[in-house]
């Protein structure tokens, strides 16, 4: 009869004597048995896929943006349409001008000066006038230049007139026969039919705000008895020509 220690199998570890016999105890260190198990890569969330940067947020994407962007945006449109709504039941009118006085200074000199007195009429109750700088006045004589020069600038109240001097400039060797005669004549028989256009860009303004940006033409057809200084304006007309669209 052999004895135990003869038997080439090991004894079994007391814990693990009910266990079967394919199940084995592995003894592991403490700190290895205390950490915890790293996730499987199937569950892993794709903002911490290894290799992959963190995605970031859009400018747009922020709550605050958009909401002030909202206001903003809101506030913008209830402007333009109260400025629309105002100006439309306002019915806005153009200005009228009309030539009070005309006469040539220098008219032997080799740029004879003409000028022109014109009355600027604002039939708007409530809207101011701004003549903005920029404007050009041209007088012609049957489709020839006489004179040209810049049209002032100036603010009109509403229901308000005012009176406005043009300095045009003309040239000597090309300035009409006919309106080289009347300058010394007073008592000649035959007026003068001229043609006097100013492009003018006009804004309106309602209330503390500067709305319609155009340029007016006006185009005033007029007879004249002399370009002396005793000279009288006999007919004229002054249409707008050209209207804000």
């Amino acid at each position: 009869m052999a004895s135990a220690i003869d038997d080439p199998t090991p004894a079994l570890h007391p814990s693990t004597a009910g266990l079967r016999s394919d199940t084995y105890a592995v003894d592991l260190p403490k700190d290895a048995a205390r950490s915890p198990l790293p996730p499987p890569p199937n569950n892993a969330s794709a903002s911490e896929t290894p290799g992959q940067p963190p995605q970031r947020k859009g400018f747009f994407s922020r709550p605050r943006v958009v909401f002030t962007l909202l206001i903003v945006f809101s506030v913008l449109s209830f402007t333009a349409i109260s400025l629309g709504v105002s100006f439309l039941l306002l019915s806005p009118k153009n200005p009228t001008v009309w030539i009070s006085k005309i006469l040539v200074t220098h008219p032997w000199a080799k740029h004879p000066r003409v000028l022109i007195s014109v009355k600027a009429q604002n039939p708007n109750n409530r809207l101011g006038v701004y003549y903005q700088t920029g404007g050009t006045a041209a007088l012609s004589f049957k489709n020839k230049s006489v004179a040209t020069g810049p049209f002032p600038a100036f603010f009109q109240e509403k229901k308000g007139s005012r009176a406005v001097d043009l300095v045009l400039r003309a040239a000597n060797k090309t300035m009409p026969r006919q309106v080289r005669n009347s300058i010394p004549n007073t008592t000649t028989k035959l007026p003068l039919s001229l043609d006097l256009t100013m492009n003018v860009p006009v804004r309106m303004k309602i209330w503390p705000t500067k709305i319609w940006i155009e340029e007016l033409v006006f185009d005033c057809k007029f007879k004249v008895n002399t370009m002396s200084n005793s000279s009288r304006i006999l007919n004229q007309r002054c249409p707008v020509i050209a209207e804000p669209k």
